[in-house]
């Protein structure tokens, strides 16, 4: 896979999470962000998919408590720790995404 291609999917893969946190109204976590729930079409553009485990953040919440839901090794360490539930989780579950696709290893 070349870099361009790379960054084609990193990029339409942010696109997509900033989208669900700050173009609509409640919000969406994902809450499963990782290399097989980002789907790619023949000229490489990423999509996210796998919605399963997304939750609704409403405008007056900045997290909602819930069963930490996820797959080992994409979990936020917070989110793990207290359940508490934030846009955030995605954004480090995003960085273990960037990390995978720039080293090509699995990030367990």
């Amino acid at each position: 896979m070349t870099w361009d291609m790379r960054m084609n999917i990193i990029i339409g893969t942010a696109k997509g999470l900033a989208y669900l946190h700050e173009g609509l109204e409640p919000k969406v976590v994902h809450r499963d962000v990782k290399s097989s729930n980002i789907l790619i079409d023949k000229q490489w553009n990423a999509k996210v998919s796998d919605f399963g485990l997304a939750k609704l953040l409403c405008s007056e919440e900045s997290y909602v408590t819930t069963r930490v839901m996820g797959t080992f090794g994409y979990v936020a360490p917070e989110y793990a720790s207290t359940g508490m539930l934030t846009e955030r989780s995605d954004v480090y579950s995003f960085g273990v995404l960037l990390m995978e696709i720039i080293t090509g290893r699995s990030p367990v």
